[in-house]
């Protein structure tokens, strides 16, 4: 690794993004977007009681997924690096439980999944052979935790976010064809 001025790193021998996966809710499958992602849900708890258990369900097959893609064996990954919206990175951790590989709990926000491939890239370099990098969010468990709980039946001004319901997953290796991830630049706190 080389460091460029004050905070870009760049990579000696850049990581591979090796296959990625993605499964989205119901109204990102409406979107423009819809044909490159993996998988689309028909309703926000797909099976599941709660929109957390949901959101845990999505990030797991979604990480399985990418895994299953890759070609790669679960024990043959040396680190996952993944984060949601809630307290304690609680659907990644109970998502990725059972996959039975070290866990870092990322949380970023909307950065979150970036931030994953960038420590997923730092690990590449140094130590690591494949590392999973995750994300996923809900946006009923979102509404919940921060802003209009649809439980209240709050009226949402129509300028509103809205939080997508889905997860996104993908492996980085040391090597491969690419395309690579040749250089991060952290942010700074001023």
């Amino acid at each position: 690794m080389k460091k460029i001025g004050k905070q870009t790193i760049l990579f000696d021998t850049p990581p591979t993004i090796t296959t990625c996966s993605s499964i989205v809710g119901p109204k990102e499958a409406k979107g423009p977007l819809a044909k490159f992602f993996d998988q689309t849900l028909e309703d926000e708890f797909w099976g599941e009681k709660s929109w957390e258990k949901a959101e845990s369900k999505i990030i797991k097959e979604a990480t399985n997924m990418v895994i299953a893609k890759s070609g790669i064996a679960s024990k043959d990954i040396d680190l996952v690096f993944a984060g949601d919206l809630l307290n304690q990175c609680i659907s990644s951790s109970f998502g990725l439980r059972d996959a039975n590989i070290p866990f870092f709990g990322v949380f970023g926000a909307c950065s979150t999944f970036v931030e994953s491939l960038s420590l997923g890239s730092i690990a590449i370099e140094g130590f690591a052979n494949n590392v999973l990098c995750a994300t996923s969010s809900h946006f009923c468990s979102a509404e919940k935790q921060f802003r209009f709980p649809l439980e209240l039946g709050n009226q949402r001004p129509p300028t509103s976010q809205w939080t997508v319901t889905g997860s996104g997953a993908a492996i980085l290796s040391k090597s491969g064809n690419g395309p690579f991830i040749t250089s991060i630049t952290p942010r700074k706190n001023n």
